[in-house]
């Protein structure tokens, strides 16, 4: 998440049907941008679920190259020269 802060939002009420499925209220899906397809990385905690919509690796990856390059701490040329090699390490930060 882009937040530096959790927003909670009232508890919704969802029945378990067929399989364990059951239907995310259209609000949450709307303020988390959760649409058919969307892929969630779910968690228990506790005696507590947690669904969190997964972003795609690619996408990250293009946000930190886009901070490096922005904060000058990586180079246009030092990027292409590293992809042409092979040469880069992905690393993920844990928040």
């Amino acid at each position: 998440m882009d937040n530096q802060y959790i927003i909670y939002s009232a508890p919704k009420k969802a029945r378990v049907w067929g399989r364990g499925q059951f239907t995310i209220p259209a609000e949450i899906r709307e303020k988390l941008n959760i649409s058919d397809g969307t892929i969630l990385s779910v968690f228990r905690v506790g005696k507590a679920i947690l669904a969190v919509p997964e972003t795609p690796q690619v996408i990250e990856l293009a946000r930190e190259v886009e901070h490096k390059l922005a904060a000058g701490e990586l180079g246009v040329e030092t990027l292409l020269a590293e992809l042409r090699e092979g040469r880069h390490a992905y690393e993920i930060e844990e928040d």
